[in-house]
């Protein structure tokens, strides 16, 4: 099954907003209704600012790094033990048989 396009979500939030419309006016819809609607506008604005950096030659995205929490050391004692890899990028754990981070995306 592919990933849908980002039409296709604009068009799902536009069939959730016009369902709600039908609904009693109650606190909750108008929460959900406003989540919807903020969602299809910064759908709109990710399409137009992909467009212009794309027609401006500019790569679209760039991979940050991710962002880590400060916290105390954790126990050695108490810390499980894994088997798996560790990405040089987020340095969260990957398993042996990915190409990839499934937390930040790099590649490894």
């Amino acid at each position: 099954m592919r990933n849908p396009t980002l039409e296709e979500f604009r068009r799902w939030l536009q069939s959730e907003i016009r369902e709600l419309e039908e609904l009693q006016e109650g606190d909750h819809v108008r929460k959900r209704l406003l989540q919807l609607e903020m969602a299809l506008q910064e759908s709109m604005a990710f399409a137009a600012a992909w467009e212009i950096r794309s027609e401006s030659s500019i790569t679209p995205v760039i991979q940050e790094k991710s962002v880590r929490l400060l916290s105390a050391s954790p126990d050695p004692e108490h810390e499980p033990r894994t088997n798996g890899a560790v990405c040089g990028s987020c340095e969260a754990e990957i398993d042996e048989d990915l190409p990839f981070c499934p937390t930040c995306g790099e590649n490894r």
